[in-house]
């Protein structure tokens, strides 16, 4: 564990995050006003974004709450609730003050103890409050805009794990029944919005908070001043995909989530909608169980990886090649600060039969099948890749018996190591390398390399950032020796709009900030 003169540099002067990217303005300003009307795939059975790990869960809280930080359109932690912290002179300390005059949507004050017991909660959480309980020891409020955090080790990740959306902050007595299992009985945050209607089965309405004090600086993703353009914001639960493409065109809504890249022409050619491509939006990949069974064979990993041709598989699954792009790096987003290439062996994407036979001969594969899980609610991209990788690996000798079941059933499948040798996922950008689920060695996949682990403490411990940049470097080095995981290619996002939609989110880290989006003009 190493503490040093970037210690200071970079994490002392609290407002310095604030000017460590460029922070973009919006190219115009719109008017307040109207419904934003969105199309979305599926609700959590409560808004309350500590109970559930699944992001597509947190759209609600996304809106509505607030947390002492929030990310930039370059990932980077920037102040939201705070207003200035610093490390101490050790590392092992941290405290933050709070924004002065700020209030909950119930009237009440902000003060250091909503933020405790916020953030105690969290702490207790699955996904990344694990991360974050493993990180800090205590959180404790000497005044009522003061909040100190005690820290297990010198760390500079805490400021990102705490711009999620599941650390946002509740008022404490908001929190009263509640648990890191038990949902509270609404969402009383600080935001721009307060929840006025939430129907699992229905969809959520959301309406503008007058009350509310926006930052100054200017807009950068979930960072900076948020606009509140809308007088309201309505969810609009529509599982079928077909369903809000066709809403959308009718006009019924003003935004349709996730929809297919075969739906970019029947968008593009209406004059009042546009399908809008957001690129570098995730990673799509295989991720293999290390632990036993077939696939904890290094050495079949190995020739899995140079039996498979990217190309093929990105198109099966996506359907269009300007959605795709053939990129190795495990940072989908190159304007993220990790986003590297190191370690990616030459001629990525393309198969290499030698190596193939190589390493199946190292390996001790006699045939079995490599049983692969995918989810029913993510067929085209979890099976269209499996199906299109088996076909490839076949040729080689490499059985693959492909599993399909509902989500429940996948997520609770690929967590038992018993019960898989690879499953379908994706890989979005995370903040820091720390809380990329994949390099969690309880993440299923199990990857429990000694190696990996000391990289991972020495990167969870080191300050400077540029130390840090080479140590993930190292393990994602690693991650193209060993195959864990691997990776196909990175996967554009599309959505479509209504035409006269203000401000529509155009790259990843602008996902869900749906209160910098103008409605159209309403009649």
């Amino acid at each position: 564990m190493r503490v040093n003169s970037g210690l200071r540099r970079v994490l002392l002067a609290g407002s310095s995050l604030a000017v460590v990217a460029s922070m973009p303005s919006l190219a115009q300003e719109f008017p307040q006003g109207g419904t934003l009307r969105i199309g979305i795939s599926q609700m959590a059975p409560s808004p309350d974004p500590v109970v559930t790990t699944f992001g597509t869960n947190w759209a609600t809280a996304g809106v509505v709450c607030e947390g002492l930080f929030g990310l930039d359109e370059t990932w980077t932690p920037q102040p939201m609730l705070a207003e200035s912290f610093e490390y101490g002179e050790d590392g092992t300390t941290l405290t933050i003050v709070l924004r002065e005059g700020l209030k909950f949507h119930s009237g009440a004050a902000l003060t250091s103890a909503d933020v405790v017991a916020s953030l105690e909660r969290f702490r207790e959480a699955a996904g990344i409050g694990a991360a974050f309980k493993g990180t800090v020891d205590a959180i404790t409020a000497p005044d009522e805009r003061t909040v100190v955090f005690e820290l297990a080790s010198p760390s500079p990740i805490v400021p990102g794990l705490l711009a999620g959306t599941q650390a946002v902050i509740m008022s404490s007595a908001s929190l009263e029944g509640a648990s890191p299992t038990e949902a509270t009985r609404g969402l009383d945050c600080t935001g721009p919005y307060v929840l006025t209607e939430y129907q699992p089965d229905q969809g959520v309405t959301m309406t503008r908070w007058e009350e509310y004090a926006a930052r100054s600086e200017p807009t950068s993703g979930a960072s900076g001043k948020k606009h509140a353009y809308a007088n309201e914001i309505v969810f609009r639960l529509m599982p079928e995909a077909s369903v809000r493409r066709d809403s959308l065109i009718t006009g019924e809504i003003d935004i349709a989530n996730e929809l297919p890249s075969d739906f970019y022409d029947a968008l593009q050619n209406d004059p009042n909608t546009e399908a809008v491509v957001v690129p570098n939006n995730q990673s799509l990949t295989v991720v293999f169980n290390t632990k036993e069974g077939v696939a904890a064979d290094v050495n079949l990993r190995r020739a899995i990886y140079y039996a498979l041709e990217m190309e093929p598989m990105m198109l099966a699954s996506v359907g269009n090649p300007e959605f795709y792009t053939l990129d190795p790096s495990w940072i989908p987003d190159p304007n993220s600060f990790w986003y590297t290439t190191a370690g990616v062996p030459e001629g990525f994407g393309t198969p290499q039969p030698d190596k193939v036979r190589e390493y199946l001969e190292a390996s001790d594969y006699n045939g079995e099948p490599i049983r692969w899980l995918v989810a029913s609610e993510q067929y085209q991209k979890h099976y269209l890749t499996a199906i299109t990788a088996s076909q490839q690996l076949e040729e080689y000798g490499i059985t693959v018996e492909i599993v399909e079941s509902p989500m429940a059933n996948y997520i609770q499948a690929r967590a038992d190591a018993t019960q898989m040798d690879a499953f379908s996922s994706f890989l979005p950008t995370y903040v820091d390398p720390t809380s990329i689920a994949y390099l969690n060695a309880s993440y299923p996949g199990f990857w429990e390399d000694p190696e990996k682990l000391d990289l991972m403490q020495q990167i969870a411990t080191t300050i400077d950032p540029d130390e840090r940049k080479a140590i993930f470097e190292k393990i994602h080095t690693l991650a193209y020796d060993q195959f864990p995981f691997i990776k196909y290619g990175t996967e554009a996002n599309m959505y479509g709009i209504r035409a006269g939609v203000g401000n529509p989110a155009r790259v990843p880290a602008r996902a869900g900030d749906y209160y910098n989006v103008a409605p159209p003009p309403q009649d």
